[in-house]
């Protein structure tokens, strides 16, 4: 069975937030900043999901 990990309400008003932003600059034409929250968003994205794997991992440590 697949099992789901729970997702902060937090880091889903940030995705969410974030993508709206990237694709009202997409439809404006602001290319600079389309880049630029873009890469905010994957950074975003990946430290999350790092840090829940380093909390994952500290549980089943200790």
């Amino acid at each position: 069975m697949i099992q789901f990990e729970k997702v902060s309400l937090t880091d889903v008003i940030v995705v969410v937030a974030l993508s709206l932003a990237l694709l009202l600059a997409i439809i404006y034409g602001q290319k600079e900043l389309a880049m630029s929250i873009a890469s905010g968003l994957l950074g975003y994205i990946g430290g999350s999901v790092k840090n829940s794997l380093a909390k994952k991992e500290g549980a089943n440590n200790g």
